[in-house]
């Protein structure tokens, strides 16, 4: 039997991911986006105006979050999370990239190489 509006709507479909950072002393935890928030995301990075500035913080920003799935890091505080560490950075950008399931095609189309 189909799933009906209630149900879908009402499924916790958010799953959460744990990644151990030795360099900041812990774990943190991921979280998929909505629809809405990727499909803002990539708008960021199509258009006669796009640029890849703190694309891994923007998408670490977006992910990061506590146990209750809450983002820890607002849209202003993206700078400063962007001053952290390149390589802490990379494993957590690519870590977000798999969560939430983007794929090369994606990735090269957000970056103009398609």
């Amino acid at each position: 039997m189909a799933l009906t509006k209630a149900q879908i709507l009402s499924a916790d479909d958010s799953k959460l991911i744990e990644v151990e950072v030795p360099e900041w002393g812990g774990e943190v935890c991921l979280r998929v986006m909505s629809g809405t928030e990727r499909d803002k995301f990539e708008s960021e990075f199509v258009g006669d105006n796009k640029s890849v500035e703190m694309v891994r913080a923007k998408l670490v920003s977006k992910c990061l979050c506590d146990e209750d799935g809450k983002r820890i890091f607002s849209e202003e505080e993206i700078p400063e999370l962007g001053d952290k560490s390149a390589a802490v950075l990379e494993l957590l950008f690519h870590k977000c990239m798999k969560h939430n399931r983007f794929t090369k095609d994606d990735v090269d189309d957000l970056a103009g190489n398609s």
